[in-house]
């Protein structure tokens, strides 16, 4: 495993290369407050791929941003790193940020993908009462502590929070580094300004799995086949042996498993 770090237009992304055996190399992408130890139980060991894990802008060890931006950026932050990194063709893995970022590269970039596991993927566009909740909790994003211990409640399933109660102080940790106008900005790009994904779903050309918690609030995209698995929206944590075999199954849907990827 090795660290490195690509300038793109959204400031400098932190990543590490697990690199092992041939194929397309999988990229891993976190959600929104959670940063690349999200990826910690998946290494190149199961897959025997080489393996590419973001740190996503303003999260982890990426810097801050510093200026308003786009899920459209991030898609080109995307296909930079790819670029920077040699890859002509990945599987990205994603998870809730990380696949909608995942959707619109290949989107616009189809012949750079080889697959999608889309995890805990959002489709619609926030409206009414939902948008109206995001914009009150906006408001809040200045007291890390308070804020990042609702964000978990909705994240993580009621049980996991019992067991693991670390994880809520984790992400209050990570909150506490980040100027809350850079938070603003990522509930701006990723929640309050995304557009309604089921188009670009209904015109994809990259063989891709859905995966959604029980309690997911996301629900099943449509015009995708879904995997329900136990949990609720950050699936790669609750149900890991499941997620690693919808990673598989990805693996297995790929157009062209022997395209060389580096």
């Amino acid at each position: 495993m090795h660290e490195r770090s690509v300038i793109t237009q959204l400031g400098e992304i932190s990543l590490s290369v697990d690199e092992a055996g041939t194929g397309p190399p999988l990229v891993f992408m976190h959600g929104v407050f959670l940063d690349r130890s999200l990826w910690a139980e998946y290494d190149s060991k199961f897959t025997g791929r080489t393996h590419v894990y973001i740190d996503m802008p303003a999260h982890g060890n990426s810097s801050n941003v510093g200026h308003d931006w786009s899920l459209e950026d991030c898609a080109g932050m995307l296909i930079a790193i790819l670029d920077e990194l040699g890859i002509r063709q990945c599987i990205a893995v994603g998870q809730s940020w990380g696949s909608m970022t995942a959707l619109r590269a290949a989107s616009t970039h189809p012949s750079r993908f080889a697959g999608l596991a889309l995890f805990n993927m959002p489709f619609q566009a926030s409206t009414g009462l939902g948008r109206l909740g995001f914009r009150l909790q906006k408001l809040m994003v200045g007291f890390q502590n308070f804020y990042g211990a609702q964000a978990a409640k909705s994240l993580y399933s009621e049980s996991l929070l019992r067991e693991r109660p670390e994880l809520s102080t984790a992400l209050q940790a990570r909150l506490r580094k980040r100027l809350a106008k850079e938070i603003s900005r990522v509930i701006d790009a990723v929640i309050l300004n995304a557009e309604d994904a089921a188009p670009l779903l209904n015109d994809l050309k990259v063989p891709a799995l859905a995966i959604a918690g029980e309690t997911d609030y996301v629900g099943q995209a449509p015009g995708i086949e879904t995997v329900v698995v136990p949990g609720g929206h950050v699936s790669p944590t609750e149900a890991v042996d499941q997620s690693k075999l919808a990673i598989q199954r990805v693996i297995g849907m790929t157009r062209d498993s022997n395209d060389p990827s580096i």
